[in-house]
This record gives structure tokens, sequence and C-alpha cells, in this order.
């Protein structure tokens, strides 16, 4: 069959895209995809944070059933002595049943009671827990390769799981991704969403002062039950509150107010900033066993010049500011 002329004309060609408009079209989706992997990443911060507050919360339901408990705790009476000998005698063995049995340190584990003729039950079992988990001989054996790094948190293990109701231990509210042991010394820590240690002080006496400020200056907002015109309730009548007589200073004044526990994440930017211990002029760790009176929740070391108490946010950067704490979260009705 013949080729005819008009089977080699040109068909128009289709209009496509010019190199900048391709390079346009290129920025544009790129743009799109880092808001939404800025999105994603904001939501899974959001949730780290929202996981992080139930845990506190949950610990802080557990942990404040028992200490609740010591308003009313049976304690054996002194038989001797005027009433307020007596009454002093009370306020320092519930003291030490709260250092004993919710312990924040090692010392708290570890140390005899002064004011208690027998050891409770609980220090033992806390005693043995450490044993297993170092897999020693012997306490004695365990307690020399127990961490002081992250020791509240894995004091605030052994307390969660010495408390049962029913058959639901502490330990059943939280999952196996939220118990592990950071510090590598056997010892389990209960941690945040980050995988930080969720920390835990019994009497935090200087939260939320701020040290090394004179005046002494307080974060806003941090906590707003640190009310010392509050009685203390385990000790209403002060007995071991306002001033007493010593042989080193006529006129020694003790501080006298609730003293809530404080559990706390160091949050997004996983910095506490908040003492957890004071050191005697030695450098040694202060042991609450062996301070004036015994258990003293409200003890201070100022060696240094300046206040130093546990609890206190140590400098001004503000790295606290996103703790997730149930001071705010729970106790102060405040969501953070």
């Amino acid at each position: 069959m013949p080729i005819t002329a008009r089977q080699f004309v040109r068909r128009p060609l289709r209009p496509a895209f010019t190199l900048v408009e391709l390079l346009v079209v290129m920025g544009v989706l790129a743009m799109l995809s880092s808001l939404v992997l800025v999105g994603l990443a904001s939501a899974a911060e959001q949730a780290r944070v929202n996981r992080t507050r139930s845990q506190v919360q949950k610990i802080h339901e557990l942990l404040m059933t028992r200490w609740e408990e010591y308003r009313y705790r049976r304690i054996e009476a002194s038989k001797s002595g005027d009433v307020r000998t007596r009454l002093t005698s009370r306020v320092d063995k519930i003291r030490e049943m709260m250092r004993i049995e919710m312990p924040d340190r090692k010392t708290d584990v570890s140390n005899a009671p002064v004011s208690l003729s027998t050891v409770p039950a609980l220090q033992l079992r806390y005693q043995r827990s450490i044993t297993n988990a170092k897999g020693a001989a012997n306490y004695a054996a365990a307690v020399s390769g127990w961490s002081d790094a992250n020791e509240s948190s894995e004091c605030l293990y052994m307390i969660l799981a010495s408390i049962q109701s029913g058959e639901t231990n502490g330990l059943d509210f939280f999952k196996p991704s939220e118990i592990g042991d950071t510090d590598g010394d056997g010892v389990p820590e209960i941690l945040d969403a980050w995988g930080k240690p969720i920390l835990f002080l019994r009497w935090p006496y200087g939260y939320p002062n701020i040290e090394n400020v004179s005046p002494a200056q307080r974060r806003n907002g941090l906590s707003q039950i640190m009310d010392n015109t509050t009685p203390d309730p385990f000790d209403p009548l002060g007995v071991r509150g306002g001033r007493t007589t010593t042989s080193t200073s006529p006129r020694v004044e003790y501080a006298h107010f609730p003293l809530h526990p404080l559990i706390f994440s160091a949050g997004p930017d996983e910095l506490y900033n908040i003492r957890t211990g004071i050191n005697d002029s030695s450098g040694n760790a202060i042991a609450y066993s062996s301070t004036t009176p015994p258990n003293n929740p409200y003890m201070e070391d100022t060696t240094a010049g300046y206040s130093k108490r546990i609890g206190a946010i140590l400098d001004k950067s503000g790295d606290e500011l996103d703790n997730i704490t149930n001071h705010v979260l729970v106790i102060a009705g405040n969501s953070q």
C-alpha cells in the first residue's frame, strides 16, 4: 500500500512540566511532609506526657493510701513521763514508721530503728527484696552493690510491690515497659514515658524553694500545698514543732507543717533540677535516722553558707518547670 504524505504530518505535542514547575511541586510536597512529621512528633510527645501523668496519678493514689494510714496507726505507747513526753514519743515512732515503710533512700532501708523497739516487717521485706535482686547471700553483701544514683525510684518500686489490695498488687498497674534498671545495679525502677526513673521524696522539705538565693525564692505554681500555717497532721499539737532548748543553741526552731510526698518525672527535657539528698560537713550523705530529733522530716544542711533542703530547686535555670509532679497534677488540682 503506497504511503501518502498525510501519514507524515506531526500531531501537536502535549504540554509538559518545566523544570521550575517540578521543583516547585517537590518543594511543596517536602513542606507538607515536614508539617506532617512535626505534627506526628508533637502528638507522640503529648502522648508521652499524658502517659506519664497517668503514672504519677496512679502512684500518688497508691502512696497516699498508706500515707493516710499513719494518722490513725496504732503505735506502741510510752508508759513513762508526762503527757508531752508520751506524745513526743508517739510522733517519733510514727515518723520512724514512715521512714522505714516509705523509704526514699538506701539508708532508710538499711538503718535500724532508733525509736521503735522492734524492726518493722516491711524493712525486713525490703532488705530481702534487695538481696534477691542482687543475687547476694545476704543484705550486707547486696547493699554494697546497690547504687544510690536512682535509689528513690528503686525504693518507690519496692513500696508499690508491698501494697496489696485483695489480689491486686501495686505493680499490677504498670506495664513491663514502665519498669527497668537504668543504672544497671540490678534493682528495678519505675520509668516514665521517656524511659527516665520517676523519683519519689517522702519529705520534700525544700520544695519549691530555690537554693542559694537570698531572700529565698519559690517557683510559683509548682506547689500550692506547702503551707507553713497548717500543722503537721502527724503532730497536730506541735510537740515536735515550735521552739526547744538544747545544749548548743538555746533557741532552736523546728518546722511544723505538712510535707506531702513528692512524686516527679523529669518531663520532656529529662532534667529534674530537684535536690534529692544532702551531705554533712564531711561529704557523707545525711541519714534521717541520725538527725535531731530522730527521723526529722525538716532536716537541712547549712554548711555551705546557705540552706540546703531535700526537695529544693537546685538553680534558676527553670529545668524543673516541665516536671510532671503529683503536687501540681493531683494535690493542687491542676492539669499542668
